[in-house]
């Protein structure tokens, strides 16, 4: 991948980093306003989280009952309805029972931290040298670290703390994002001025 330089020399923003800084820097703000909202009612948080969740499975359990239903008169039939069942009644449970869930919502979110992490350092390592990039790192270093948290803290973990953790970790991953977007804005404004005539 090629950088541009800047007039001192330093590395700049790689050209798809420049034009995706208005989406990052709007995605950053929702995230850390989410981040912030989660951490003042943590189990209100909590309990969204296992809706959306439980959604999540259900809807994915009907359209693999729905596929099942399409290989009748397949060895395949039993197998694939079987596994479209198994979702689908997770994630009912989840929602008519939220606050039963929590454990097991606890296990996915911290997958979901690991997963989020180990992606955001990809992301982060891309956009290096691009300034900004250590706090895309730093944010995935605070994912894996959360992730790995929560499941030595089981089952003492409660619903409050995945709230207050899936906060912070928007927190976190919002302000990364704003944080890369000004640098690509402000490599963007230094081609500009580069590119101007003189007056």
């Amino acid at each position: 991948m090629s950088f541009d330089k800047s007039l001192t020399g330093a590395p700049q923003s790689p050209r798809p980093l420049r034009r995706a800084r208005k989406v990052l820097f709007v995605a950053g703000v929702a995230l850390v306003a989410l981040g912030f909202a989660a951490l003042i009612a943590p189990v209100i948080s909590s309990l969204i989280v296992g809706f959306f969740i439980g959604w999540l499975l259900f809807m994915g359990g009907v359209i693999m009952v729905a596929t099942a239903f399409s290989l009748r008169g397949t060895g395949q039939f039993f197998w694939q309805l079987l596994a479209g069942l198994v979702p689908l009644m997770a994630g009912a449970f989840l929602i008519v029972f939220p606050a039963q869930g929590v454990v097991a919502l606890t296990v996915l979110v911290a997958v979901l931290f690991l997963v989020t992490g180990v992606a955001q350092s990809a992301f982060a390592l891309w956009a290096r040298p691009s300034r900004g990039w250590g706090w895309g790192l730093a944010s995935a270093g605070v994912s894996i670290a959360l992730g790995a948290w929560i499941l030595l803290a089981l089952p003492e973990a409660s619903e409050v703390l995945l709230g207050i953790l899936v906060g912070i970790d928007f927190v976190t991953t919002g302000a990364a994002l704003i944080v890369i977007a000004r640098a690509a804005r402000r490599s963007a404004e230094v081609r500009y001025n580069r590119g101007r005539p003189p007056t």
